[in-house]
């Protein structure tokens, strides 16, 4: 079963091919003719559906293959071609990319036409340029006199030609090598002689020859963008001083570039990633080197709303989600499986009262899932899961506090009154020096007044409000003078009684 079908045997096609041979991405490319076939066959691991397909043998094919993006390489002017791809994938619901040929070229030979400022190789190309849409009008503007025409626009609408010119003899077709064009040729009463099967791409020196040898007037081309060979062509016409007719390609198409379509198929390399950043204290101001590199790749970033605006600037073209329950995010990743590189964001420390804890167990709940005790270590090749899920700690909230006190953390008790009422005289009476996260049921002015109440007013507070914000605060004093200082969840305390535990010494 492939996961990716790409259809087009044209440049963009075979190096969509060639690029996921190289990477070991599973994909079907599927080919006109059998000579599109032999040039993918030096990709190794790509399958190769060869034949022409209708909408209906399009659907057949979706239907056996199930995959689960196609790829639209086509020739720029395969028209037909693309609406077919485009209704099958829409019926079934599949994902359909177009991949688009550069047109830049092609837009500058256009303002050469008009007599405009042009450069590089094109503004080599002095013969008369003509553009029309279709290849019936093309025709028409060949009529206007017998002279031969180099024809280097294939062998799907030669019959056009044949049909329209006045004159068998004078035209020249250059195909593709392989028997169904020359099958169509003899088919249409082409002599031999005038059929020029090769394969490019070709250099100006090449097309110039071309021209002499056939003694053409006239060029016909499709707007094929670079990797078509466009502006060597028209700069081979300039140079021979003969006449071109440009095919334009149909408009109002939308799609993605060729690169941009080697980035989509790095999406199918195998297990999607996930990535827990603790971002330190404050802004973001605090991220580890190796966590801001995550964030620059991530194709989505989730977390509370407070700490997407503090990274915002540092994940690039993130989707910014503003998830931060491990539940919530675990089910917006597993809706969303075109993201492969996420990631949850949380305040300080990873592993200190942090909401990466639940989602850990969400993803373990969900799929079997590789977790890696630290972000040092490579993921491991074990288990069938489809993630890889790796932990960046941040600077935790006890060593910035510590850091600005000049006080080490040897022997702190570590505790947290985050989002539930604690028990601050409990913990001073069994431990001399405590930590505590604050907020949500406990601040600052709550924790010393149960301190107060219980007989230990003369505990030591070392506080401190925004920790890394350009507003950060520090307090240092007696909890008997903070029963009234207010404080907001961003903060943290150290508590330090120097009493022997019992109530009867705190006073």
């Amino acid at each position: 079963m492939a996961k990716v079908i790409i259809f087009g045997g044209t440049t963009e096609g075979r190096e969509l091919a060639e690029y996921a041979a190289e990477n070991q991405i599973p994909v079907m490319v599927s080919v006109a003719g059998e000579y599109g076939s032999q040039l993918l066959g030096a990709c190794p691991g790509v399958e190769i559906q060869c034949g022409r397909l209708d909408g209906g043998q399009m659907e057949e094919l979706f239907i056996r293959e199930s995959p689960g993006l196609v790829l639209d390489a086509t020739h720029p002017h395969a028209v037909l071609v693309t609406e077919n791809i485009r209704r099958a994938c829409q019926k079934l619901g599949i994902i359909c990319l177009r991949v688009l040929r550069d047109q830049g070229e092609a837009l500058v030979s256009a303002a050469e036409s008009r007599g405009e400022e042009a450069s590089g190789d094109v503004a080599e190309a002095r013969g008369e340029i003509i553009w029309v849409n279709t290849a019936g009008e093309a025709v028409r503007i060949l009529n206007r006199d017998n002279q031969p025409v180099l024809l280097t626009t294939g062998s799907k609408e030669l019959d056009v030609f044949l049909s329209g010119l006045k004159a068998l003899e004078r035209i020249y077709a250059r195909i593709l090598p392989d028997s169904r064009g020359m099958a169509a040729c003899e088919a249409l009463g082409m002599q031999r002689s005038h059929v020029i099967a090769m394969q490019g791409p070709f250099s100006v020196e090449m097309n110039c020859a071309l021209i002499r040898m056939t003694g053409a007037g006239w060029l016909v081309t499709k707007e094929s963008g670079k990797r078509g060979g466009f502006a060597k062509k028209l700069k081979a016409a300039g140079i021979c001083g003969i006449r071109t007719v440009v095919i334009t390609r149909p408009g109002d198409v939308e799609g993605i570039s060729l690169e941009r379509a080697k980035s989509i198929l790095d999406q199918f390399l195998g297990k999607r990633s996930l990535a827990l950043v603790g971002m330190g204290m404050g802004g973001g101001s605090q991220l580890t080197a190796e966590a801001r590199e995550v964030l620059s790749r991530a194709q989505a970033v989730l977390g509370a709303k407070r700490m997407l605006e503090d990274v915002k600037d540092l994940a690039g073209q993130a989707r910014l989600v503003p998830y931060y329950r491990g539940e919530d995010i675990a089910d917006w990743l597993e809706a969303h499986p075109e993201c492969m590189r996420a990631v949850a964001v949380y305040s300080g420390d990873t592993g200190f009262h942090s909401g990466s804890a639940s989602l850990l167990k969400a993803m373990e709940q969900k799929t079997s899932c590789n977790r890696q005790p630290t972000s040092c270590q490579k993921p491991q090749e074990n288990g069938d899961g489809p993630w890889e899920i790796r932990v960046f700690p941040g600077i935790s909230t006890v060593s910035c506090l510590c850091a600005r006190f000049r006080i080490s953390y040897e022997d702190l008790y570590l505790a947290s009154a985050h989002g539930q009422v604690c028990a601050a005289e409990e913990l001073v009476r069994q431990h001399r020096r405590v930590f505590l996260l604050l907020g949500g049921g406990g601040d600052l002015a709550q924790i010393c007044q149960r301190l107060c109440e219980s007989g230990y007013g003369k505990t030591r507070v070392m506080a401190g409000v925004r920790l890394g914000y350009a507003d950060e605060q520090l307090l240092a004093g007696k909890a008997e003078e903070f029963c009234r200082q207010r404080t907001e969840a961003l903060a943290a305390v150290i508590l330090e009684y120097a009493g022997s535990g019992r109530r009867e010494d705190a006073g």
